[in-house]
């Protein structure tokens, strides 16, 4: 044992640098924690309507005014969601129709009735070029003041027509996503197109296919969806597509710093530990590894007088690139 030890011993005696030896870390080095207020923080949307404005969308934008009751249903009745929307046209010089230099918001007093309006006002006179993605881009950047920094950032693109801004897909995202400081866990694509491989039919030639389409790409990326605007009942694809935004942005996000060891999370509000896990189970959250945050099934345990949740966790090593 001795003959094994010395050769050992000399060479981490011999003066040679030593950092090539392996040092653990302890625990607390590993343990992290962090505070959130769980008010106010994700629970917000901001939703821009791209709705085509060429001559042949007449009957699609009477569907969206006969329905947008039933898309808001859900924003109206989730009292905590703090949500405002802004609609364009896809005629690129075009002024927004409404929410930009003024305000559609949950403070309004008759948001459907605004809303309807707008629509109402977009007409079918719009540019034969339908352009989908520069105007979000463009009026984004024209009105900074709508977007708000911690608010999700929703694009509701309704069409016939293919995307026609010479846009890519990446673009179009990679701009979105700068105006959420790279935070691409709060952009959302969706589309309402009246597309031939849904079955729609129409009398012109250069008619929409999702398949392939820059559309598919921007929504595939950011986990939204895509609703066809000629079924039976319209309506129920739109309030289908309010309740969809409604559940991404209600079952509110923390976004944690770090990558977590998952099994080591723990959540403590007002002194008291909540459970994770499905609701069903008695779990009040679930850990989203693509949001790499705590996701809450609703807000029910909140006491508005105290914002603040603790949220405790081992780093996990192997996944988290931030440097210690």
């Amino acid at each position: 044992m001795k003959i094994l030890l010395l050769p050992l011993l000399a060479l981490l005696s011999c003066g040679k640098d030593s950092s090539y030896v392996y040092h653990s870390k302890t625990v607390s080095e590993l343990t992290f924690s962090e505070t959130h207020s769980v008010i106010g923080e994700s629970g917000a949307v901001d939703i821009v309507w791209v709705i085509d404005n060429s001559g042949s969308m007449a009957v699609i934008q009477n569907e969206v005014i006969a329905n947008t009751e039933k898309f808001m249903r859900e924003f109206r009745l989730n009292r905590s969601l703090d949500w405002k929307m802004g609609l364009l046209s896809t005629a690129q010089s075009e002024a927004p129709y409404i929410g930009f230099r003024d305000v559609l918001d949950r403070t309004s007093a008759d948001p459907i009735a605004l809303f309807q309006g707008a629509v109402g006002r977009l007409g079918t006179s719009g540019d034969s070029t339908e352009r989908s993605f520069t105007p979000v881009m463009n009026k984004l950047r024209e009105f900074p003041g709508f977007l708000r920094p911690n608010a999700h950032l929703v694009t509701i693109f309704v069409t016939d027509e293919y995307e026609q801004s010479n846009v890519t897909a990446r673009s179009f995202l990679d701009d979105m996503y700068r105006h959420k400081n790279g935070r691409k866990q709060l952009v959302k694509v969706y589309a309402a197109l009246h597309a031939k491989d849904f079955g729609c039919q129409t009398s012109y030639g250069n008619q929409v296919e999702y398949a392939n389409s820059v559309f598919e790409a921007a929504i595939t990326e950011t986990k939204g969806k895509v609703y066809s605007t000629c079924t039976n009942d319209f309506g129920v694809e739109l309030a289908n597509l309010g309740n969809e935004i409604v559940a991404a942005i209600s079952s509110p996000v923390i976004l944690l710093s770090r990558r977590p060891v998952a099994s080591t999370i723990s959540v403590n509000y007002k002194g008291a530990f909540l459970p994770g896990g499905p609701k069903t189970e008695g779990g009040f959250w679930v850990y989203d590894p693509d949001a790499n945050g705590v996701r809450f099934h609703d807000m029910d345990f909140v006491d508005f007088n105290e914002r603040f949740v603790k949220i405790d966790f081992d780093i996990d090593l192997g996944q988290d690139t931030t440097k210690l």
